[in-house]
């Protein structure tokens, strides 16, 4: 009769068992989910109700033995579980002395070989990576558990997700606090290639648009040069239709409306202009507060 495993290692080591499948063949994102959770909950359920069939059938089949079988399974059930785990990946150190050690004589060489049963954690870590192995070969043929390419794409995706969340539950910048930030420079590059470059050229030199790169301004609204910029982008221009007003239209948010007007603060300032560039427009303007 076979010895009973106690409840507490057997649960545990069942449910991590389902858990590590689940991360394996449908990712992470769904362990936290409600039906994920209720699967789990329901499956400890289940396994307390089958150990506790499993104790009465034992506990049934106990009567049914000798005194002497009784007594030896009793006292191989009873005593410290994890100590017992030990023996079984380490070995049991009085069986390994008791065992001996076989010797070889090479015979030629004068040399005695001592041939010494290989270590039982080195057998059970050999076997788990044959295991893993296995498992790791068709999770990564089938499904998108350690393909490095798919794992890039969801995370890729979840940033961006999270990012576009943020930036919602973000206060947007008004007029009234626009300020210009040297860190939004590189973002607002981005964001002026992707609504502006069409007009003004991905540098600001000018395209159908005006040169954003010199003095001469068409649209003063502002005494600020910064935010000048900022209100044209928000209000659009009175004097052109086709620069129309990003922010008050909703079609661009406040907070993306800093980052391209600190780019074009930026390059306005710069000492290095464009050396093509499109002929001045509108009043230059050399003294902003």
């Amino acid at each position: 009769m076979r010895s009973k495993i106690p409840s507490f290692i057997m649960i545990p080591s069942t449910l991590s068992i389902i858990m590590f499948m689940f991360y394996v063949f449908l990712g992470y994102n769904y362990i936290g989910h409600p039906i994920t959770i209720s699967f789990f909950v329901t499956v400890t359920i289940l396994l307390f109700i089958l150990d506790t069939i499993d104790d009465l059938i034992f506990r049934r089949k106990i009567k049914f033995l000798t005194e002497k079988e009784k007594r030896a399974i009793f006292e191989e059930n009873e005593g410290n579980y994890f100590f017992k785990l030990y023996q079984f990946i380490f070995d049991d150190p009085k069986k390994i002395n008791n065992q001996g050690v076989k010797k070889i004589d090479h015979g030629f060489d004068g040399i005695i070989e001592l041939d010494n049963k290989l270590p039982m954690w080195w057998i059970h870590l050999f076997f788990l990576t044959i295991i893993f192995s296995f498992i790791y070969f068709f999770s990564y043929l089938f499904t998108d558990f350690s393909n490095p390419y798919k794992e890039y794409e969801i995370a890729y995706k979840k940033q961006l997700e999270e990012i576009e969340i943020f930036e919602k539950k973000k206060p947007q910048i008004t007029i009234e606090n626009a300020f210009f930030d040297k860190k939004f420079v590189d973002s607002g590059k981005i964001l002026f290639e992707e609504n502006c470059a069409t007009c003004h050229k991905s540098d600001g030199s000018g395209n159908i648009g005006p040169n954003l790169t010199d003095d001469y301004w068409i649209n003063i609204v502002d005494k600020n040069l910064y935010k000048n910029i900022f209100s044209i982008i928000w209000n659009g221009s009175q004097n052109n239709p086709t620069m129309r007003a990003f922010g008050k239209s909703g079609e661009i948010k406040g907070n993306d409306i800093q980052k391209i007007s600190s780019y074009v603060y930026f390059i306005n300032k710069k000492s290095k202009k464009p050396i093509k560039y499109k002929e001045p427009q509108g009043k230059k303007i050399m003294d902003w507060n």
